[in-house]
């Protein structure tokens, strides 16, 4: 049996998977950026769970079904299990290939999600043992009515999510399928601990694209706001000759590094591709046509450095490795965190002698506001990057620049129970962080907090606003109920909305920037309202502010 050593967070996530399963969680969800070995993880999960859950004993079966979307993914997790578990029968379920008897089973959505193969994985199991779990791999994909079908059909099977994202781009929750993410790296900490590469970015400034006059699309009737749309996009940026920008861009700040380049149809691929080479730079288009046997071709001479740019019409945003691209270009602007989490971490695997990875990112003259950007890939940790600063330089400067912010005084809180009560009979809507600092969130980034005094039981309001020094107003050494009514006065002169439980805004329905902030901070939004997920954000949020800096 093949041994592969596990990195200490991919044990941690097996670990807390069957953890999982043990309290009674049938459907739990693991979420590990780009390039932390996803793949390894659930299939050495396989691997323990065939071994736990051995023959003759009252299980629900120890067959397993493993769902994906690509074909490399379907053949990237066949590969590792048959190399993980050699004794082992594994198939593959796709178009023509229906091992539906295999002991563990790779399967393609599109191929399973048909009358005549569900059927055939129904009757198999009847005659050589029960499906006993279903794994999804990208499984931000879930929601969908393909998905739904095989789901329903083995309603009595363990499930497990994997992704790098839990956002979808059409607004519609997760929250109904994966009961809880049980376990969750960020990208800053596989950056801080040597597992993906720091990444930096330069803007190309594309003067003649007017993102004001793209068509959006909206993906589902509760989608408020949608990306642009891709062939509107792509028209604009054909007109305002992206790909010579592109070709420009590429010889200037990445001459010397091999990449990817991301386009939003397949004409802007092209243009891209043939920019490029008439620049000197060997290029190769990768499109959804373009047949496997052909694609694996392009794909070994970018492996031995014969091409040292693939241009592609998001082909390329899930279930591709190849860890010495360094440089990635979103030459398809957008306002979708997870598309945009997803073509960036294409550029963060380490590679032998790759220092950093480079994103230049195509913005237009207008809407670049609502664009998606490197500090998008860890929402809250950096307010703004500095010209040439990678993801990495940034925290650091600002976790310094925000040490120096904290106001002095004695970082211990204590509050006590009748404190905590008189929280709950306020009119104003009061946040608690895990660690017990009471604020009110007062929107444009400001918060009105309270801290304990210099004397002992007694309490300061403090204000912050991102990006600005954390400050004391006037109103210090307050008895705890003076300072929650001093607290709310200065909230109110500063909020941007009502800051009362009772405001009507709180019973709408949540936005879409709203739900994207949810997914992004692991914050479940199910049968929440407006008010509801506010507060739920702003707790999340909150205790990255300001519980760092409390003792005890």
């Amino acid at each position: 049996m093949t041994e592969i050593k596990l990195r200490s967070y991919q044990t941690e996530a097996i670990d807390s998977v069957f953890k999982a399963w043990s309290e009674g969680v049938q459907r739990p969800a693991i979420v590990l950026p780009t390039g932390a070995g996803k793949t390894v993880v659930f299939s050495a999960l396989v691997r323990e769970f065939r071994n736990t859950y051995k023959h003759g004993q009252p299980d629900k079966g120890r067959r397993v079904m493993i769902l994906a979307h690509r074909d490399e993914l379907v053949d990237q997790a066949i590969a590792k299990l048959r190399a993980l578990m050699p004794g082992v029968n594994v198939g593959k379920v796709k178009a023509q290939d229906r091992q539906t008897a295999a002991d563990v089973m790779v399967c393609s959505v599109q191929t399973l999600s048909r009358d005549k193969p569900l059927q055939e994985m129904l009757d198999w199991a009847q005659d050589v043992g029960r499906i006993g779990l279903i794994i999804t791999d990208e499984c931000h994909h879930a929601t969908a009515t393909s998905y739904q079908k095989i789901y329903a059909a083995f309603p009595d099977a363990l499930q497990l999510g994997v992704t790098a994202t839990m956002i979808r781009g059409d607004g519609n929750g997760l929250g109904d399928q994966w009961e809880q993410v049980v376990y969750k790296r960020s990208i800053l900490w596989m950056i801080s601990k040597g597992f993906l590469t720091d990444v930096r970015t330069r803007q190309v400034d594309l003067k003649a694209l007017d993102l004001s006059s793209v068509k959006r699309t909206f993906a589902s009737k509760t989608t408020s706001a949608g990306d642009w749309q891709a062939g509107d996009l792509g028209r604009a940026l054909m007109e305002a000759e992206a790909d010579t920008a592109i070709a420009r861009a590429y010889k200037e700040h990445a001459g010397d590094r091999q990449g990817i380049v991301f386009t939003p149809t397949v004409e802007t691929a092209y243009a891209a591709a043939k920019a490029l080479v008439d620049a000197g730079i060997t290029a190769s288009v990768v499109d959804g046509e373009l047949p496997r046997e052909m694609r694996q071709l392009v794909y070994d001479k970018y492996r031995q450095g014969k091409t040292q740019v693939l241009v592609n019409c998001m082909v390329l945003t899930e279930g591709f490795d190849m860890p010495q691209a360094s440089c990635i270009v979103v030459a398809r602007p957008t306002s979708s965190q997870g598309l945009y989490t997803q073509m960036v971490g294409r550029g963060l695997r380490p590679f032998p002698g790759k220092r950093d990875c480079l994103v230049l990112d195509l913005v237009g003259a207008s809407a670049t506001n609502r664009l998606r950007t490197l500090i998008d890939l860890e929402p809250g940790a950096v307010t703004a990057l500095r010209p040439g600063e990678s993801l990495a330089e940034a925290v650091v400067r600002e976790e310094e620049e925000k040490n120096r912010k904290v106001p002095a005084g004695s970082l211990a809180f204590e509050l006590r129970a009748r404190d905590v009560d008189s929280f709950g009979s306020s009119g104003t809507e009061w946040i608690r962080t895990p660690k017990g600092v009471m604020f009110i969130e007062c929107g444009a980034a400001t918060r009105v907090f309270l801290w304990p005094s210099a004397e002992s039981g007694m309490w300061d309001v403090c204000r912050v606003t991102e990006g600005e020094q954390w400050h004391r107003t006037e109103y210090t050494g307050l008895s705890i109920g003076e300072a929650m009514a001093w607290a709310e006065a200065v909230a109110e002169d500063h909020a941007g909305f009502s800051v009362q439980k009772s405001a009507r805004w709180r019973k709408g329905k949540p936005s879409v920037a709203q739900m994207d902030m949810a997914y992004a901070l692991v914050v479940d939004p199910t049968g929440m309202n407006k008010g509801q997920l506010s507060y739920a954000i702003s707790k999340a949020v909150g205790a990255e502010l300001f519980d760092p800096y409390v003792r005890g």
